[in-house]
């Protein structure tokens, strides 16, 4: 079977989908994006979910529809409703929903599920949800042979990319506030990297939150990566320091899910205060095995 070439398909037999292995299928994907899109405090457009990708407009109404495949007597649509394998993480995550409900067949079944995952979500979820990923939040890799990983090489993933045991420091801009925390999502839940037991103090030496901490000889320090899967930095900027039952959930190892919702509710009303009081930056990044 072949691609077609603008031939006239008058009299061709039409033949049910194909889906093509790289490519991941979801059941009545086109049907089920309004429902997503509800879900999302932003993304509510098919143009913001290819932003949200770094894909065009086009690229995605590509996959949401399909290609046509033909020969001289068939015609079939290919990979409609799908999202390319390595976009797939990146969609998933979007939504905040397990693949599996994403893979339901049944329409009035999936939107009964969605509805209850919505209802369950806690202060803490949506806060963080909200807030999209920031570039400004710079990813810098210990590579002897590469350097700095390309950052139009990340982009064509939607997420950068980097192998477990990849030596990484972060850096992000204060906006001019005083007090920083940095927080890690993965599979094991959240974790502060700054503040922690061993480094409590939130105030900043400069204009720039940087992990891990430096040393004064001014020799680069980088933490190493594990656990593959998807990982999500969380910097909080705040001009005046957090509460003391804030830090206590912070530094607690790993962090009480059931507990941010506290911590949530904090910063929603630091946030409500404007920019000079309180900013959020977040940032995605996946973590590979060395064979993917």
């Amino acid at each position: 079977m072949g691609r077609s070439n603008r031939g006239d398909d008058r009299g061709k037999r039409t033949l049910e989908p194909i889906h093509t292995r790289r490519y991941r299928h979801i059941p009545h994907l086109r049907d089920k994006l309004p429902w997503l899109f509800g879900l999302h405090p932003f993304i509510k457009r098919n143009y913001e979910l290819a932003r949200e990708l770094h894909v065009s407009p086009g690229t995605l109404s590509t996959w949401l529809n399909g290609t046509k495949f033909s020969d001289a007597r068939t015609i079939a649509p290919a990979n409609p409703d799908s999202i390319p394998v390595e976009y797939f993480r990146s969609f998933v995550d979007l939504w905040g929903l397990p693949p599996e409900v994403l893979d339901l067949d049944d329409l009035n079944e999936f939107r009964r599920t969605i509805e209850h995952f919505e209802t369950g979500r806690g202060t803490w979820d949506r806060l963080v949800r909200s807030v999209p990923d920031d570039p400004r939040i710079e990813i810098l890799v210990e590579d002897t042979t590469r350097g700095l990983v390309d950052p139009d090489e990340e982009e064509e993933l939607g997420v950068p990319r980097f192998p477990v045991g990849t030596r990484l420091m972060l850096r992000v801009p204060s906006g001019g506030l005083r007090h920083g925390a940095l927080l890690e999502y993965d599979r094991s839940g959240w974790v502060s990297l700054r503040p922690n037991p061993r480094w409590t103090e939130t105030e900043l030496d400069g204009e720039t939150m940087i992990f891990p901490r430096q040393r004064a000889d001014g020799a680069p320090r980088f933490a190493r990566l594990e656990g593959a899967g998807l990982h999500r930095v969380l910097a909080i900027f705040t001009d005046e320091p957090l509460p003391p039952g804030v830090l206590e959930i912070l530094m607690a190892r790993p962090i009480d899910s059931g507990r941010l919702n506290y911590t949530g509710t904090v910063l929603q009303s630091r946030l409500g205060a404007g920019p000079d009081k309180c900013q959020l930056l977040s940032r995605r990044f996946l973590a590979v095995s060395p064979a993917d």
